[in-house]
Order: C-alpha cells, then sequence, then structure tokens
C-alpha cells in the first residue's frame, strides 16, 4: 500500500513502539527507547532518509528498493541507511518490519517484551 507521506508515517509508527521518544542528534530527528536510538531520520530540499539497523530484513529491503526511485546503502554492523525522494518509500509493510527489527535489536529486552505481549 503505498504512504501518501512516508515521513509523517514512519515518524508515527515508530512512536506507536513501547516507550520510544522522539528527539534529535546533530541534524536528524532520532527515535529512541530505554536510552537506545534504533531509528534516524533526515530530511532535505530532494528527499528524506532513515537509518536504522536491520539483520533479517536487510534482504527483503534491498529487493524491495530495486528498481524504483530511492536506495539502500548497507554500512557497518547492520546499518542501513534508505534514501528516497519526497513521497516515496519503500512498501508499508517493509518498512513497518523493518522499523520494528531495529527497535527488536536495540532497545532494551523489557521494552520488546512489551511490543510482544498480548
Amino acid at each position: 500500500m503505498p504512504i501518501s507521506n512516508p515521513v509523517k508515517w514512519i515518524q508515527k509508527t515508530a512512536l506507536s513502539l513501547p516507550e520510544v521518544e522522539e528527539g534529535s542528534v546533530c541534524d536528524k530527528v532520532a527515535f529512541k527507547a530505554g536510552k537506545k536510538n534504533f531509528l534516524f531520520m533526515g530530511s532535505d530540499g530532494d528527499g528524506y532518509n532513515v537509518k536504522l539497523k536491520l539483520k533479517d530484513s536487510l534482504g527483503e529491503a534491498q529487493e524491495q528498493s530495486s528498481g524504483q526511485a530511492g536506495s539502500i546503502h548497507v554500512g557497518s554492523n547492520g546499518w542501513v541507511e534508505l534514501e528516497f525522494p519526497h513521497g516515496q518509500s519503500l512498501p508499508q509493510s517493509v518498512l513497518v518490519r523493518c522499523i520494528e527489527e531495529s527497535y527488536r535489536l536495540l532497545v532494551p529486552k523489557k521494552l520488546v517484551a512489551k511490543l510482544d505481549a498480548p
């Protein structure tokens, strides 16, 4: 499903996770839980970028980005930067999995347990 405003949607999705706070680091919006940053987002005149940590979803994110406007840069230790023109993004289901995966990999396990609680 296409996302009409990916930046706002990413912000809303991140803030819906347990105990997430929004702040800033350098020139990026940072999302953290339990004092651990798990998602960074920046924007300029041409587009926006999202930086998060992936492990299991990395291949799917790379596959979904091929052939469309935008790019994925894989850095050290599983950190991935997604860059897109304004108004474009990965599919909603892929972004949800990427954001949740980064959260699960980086925040304290007691907060991850809240995500899994019924």
